[in-house]
């Protein structure tokens, strides 16, 4: 059975961008903001979660705190996916508890490294997770 990954984000061509890099090894499901994506994930209990910061209703920075204080879903590592490249706003991410940042625009090898590394999938895709985490 495939892991199934929780995309929220306000942007559909951001969603649809996703949805194509990762549809053919993981079950997508998408919402467009942090409030929908929080009940998904209350209701679907993903493997992992990718989040845009930047979302109208509810921000990636809310949905990430929600998320935390839910026993029921706490578990789920989440991925952050901004627009912001700069070194401090991805090292904040990360100490907050972001599994991994990527930033927009992305590439296929950069987005498949993250969401391997998160759900501790390797094998002959290292080279490409140590190459992503470079990245960061």
């Amino acid at each position: 059975m495939s892991k199934t990954i929780l995309l929220v984000d306000d942007n559909q061509d951001t969603l649809d961008t996703l949805e194509i890099f990762l549809y053919k090894d993981y079950e997508i499901i998408t919402a467009v903001n942090g409030f929908e994506g929080l009940k998904k994930a209350e209701d679907e209990s993903p493997d992992l979660i990718m989040a845009d910061i930047t979302m109208p209703v509810m921000d990636g920075i809310r949905f990430f705190n929600q998320i935390s204080k839910n026993e029921q879903i706490l578990h789920i590592p989440i991925i952050a996916v901004t627009a912001f490249d700069r070194d401090i706003t991805k090292n904040s991410l990360l100490n907050m508890g972001f599994r991994a940042v990527v930033s927009k625009p992305f590439d296929k090898q950069t987005i498949k490294a993250a969401v391997n590394d998160a759900l501790g999938i390797s094998g002959d895709k290292n080279d490409s997770v140590r190459k992503a985490k470079d990245k960061l």
